[in-house]
């Protein structure tokens, strides 16, 4: 039977040339400034850009590099030829045309040079998993600290001191964890099972209750249920009795904020609501990328919801493109069916979550750099050329 090796040594992980091992500090640095959104992420995020340049003929030709084009052209493509009428027909609120070369070395710049240095051999699935994992290692281990260390430290001050700390957000911080912890329950799913990724995944497990975010709680519901699926009695009532305790217990934490958990939801229905009308008048041009908080009437800055977003943004035919891309790439992923596929799925659905709950394709920075990685990683995994060892 065949089977990955996603438990390479560390030192078959970090690479041996030294291409390898800056392939991998690169990957490190983007992965390491994109919870807090320093400078060095576009840094990271350029040159990773301009390795797409060091591509061959057959990597053009490969199943990553196809799917990773089709899946993002399905999308984009729309989105960049609306915002050009947008601009023919004078639209207000259209983006800006310097917005969009950048959007697009964003979005498919990244991604490709990514998929590129796995193809070249420069980064390995095994250190590109290592590299994520040692960057958000070290922001769930500031999250940590910030909870231990803060004089008479509730979960509210906490979550105050995220605001202006390390990643800005408790929110974000809950969704880099929940991805943290998935990344980690998926390579503990094969030995060795090292000590290491288990002090990860509970120490990511805290960062997700911590923040507080209802959000992070079911994106990592969700990645656990495709790494683990409910396929036996058993597991199902494990899957209820979590269910059952976590609800428990976050109610019993946020029943000091009930009243800003009311507030939110209140605020979320009341953005979908002018959402879906603003739609209604502009379904197919839509009304420009970040045209939202300048439209009258808006309720927050941002639809928080990556569908509502993209409609609003760029009209119905570019969300219809983003469905078809995620519906493409999970299927592929499905059928493929080894060990690494199913934690990119996992991740994958994971985001899709994520983004349905919070963030924007189009507008957010956190959630770009996170849809960049998962779908290049994810795209690699589909290359007939990954490695695989025998086993009996």
């Amino acid at each position: 039977m065949q089977t990955l090796r996603l438990h390479a040594s560390p030192l078959e992980w970090a690479g041996t040339t030294k291409a390898s091992l800056a392939a991998f500090f690169l990957l490190f640095v983007f992965a390491l400034s994109l919870p807090a959104k320093w400078a060095s992420l576009h840094i990271a995020g350029l040159v990773l850009a301009l390795a797409a340049g060091f591509a061959r003929r057959e990597d053009w030709r490969s199943p990553a590099m196809r799917t990773y084009l089709l899946c993002t052209a399905l999308w984009l493509t729309p989105v960049l030829l609306t915002a050009s009428l947008q601009h023919a027909l004078g639209v207000a609120t259209a983006p800006g045309w310097h917005e969009l070369p950048v959007l697009v070395l964003r979005m498919l710049g990244i991604g490709l040079g990514l998929v590129v240095l796995l193809q070249r051999g420069w980064l390995s699935l095994h250190s590109a998993i290592f590299a994520l994992l040692c960057a958000l290692a070290i922001h769930a281990g500031a999250g940590l600290i910030d909870l231990l260390t803060t004089p008479d430290a509730s979960l509210t001050h906490w979550r105050e001191l995220r605001i202006n700390g390390l990643v800005f957000n408790p929110n974000p911080f809950g969704m880099f964890m929940a991805l943290t912890a998935i990344l980690s329950a998926g390579l503990l799913r094969n030995p060795p099972r090292r000590p290491l990724l288990w002090a990860l995944l509970i120490a990511a497990l805290l960062g997700v209750w911590a923040s507080g975010s209802r959000g992070a709680i079911l994106t990592v519901a969700a990645g656990f249920a495709v790494l683990f699926p409910p396929v036996s009695r058993a597991r199902l009532l494990v899957y209820l009795g979590g269910a059952t305790l976590a609800a428990m217990v976050y109610l019993y934490v946020s029943a000091g904020v009930q009243h800003a958990t009311m507030q939110s939801d209140n605020t979320r229905m009341q953005i979908i609501s002018f959402t879906l009308e603003q739609i209604r008048q502009a379904p197919w041009l839509g009304w420009g990328i970040g045209a939202y908080e300048h439209l009258p009437g808006h309720v927050v800055n941002a639809p928080h919801n990556m569908w509502l977003d993209l409609a609003i943004s760029s009209g119905l035919v570019a969300l219809t493109g983003v469905l078809a891309s995620i519906a493409l790439l999970a299927y592929r992923l499905y059928r493929r069916g080894h060990p690494a596929a199913r934690l990119a799925l996992a991740v994958l659905a994971a985001s899709v979550l994520a983004g349905t709950l919070e963030y924007s394709i189009l507008d957010s920075t956190h959630f770009r750099g996170v849809w960049v990685l998962v779908t290049g990683i994810g795209c690699y995994t589909l290359n007939e050329r990954l490695t695989h060892t025998s086993a009996s």
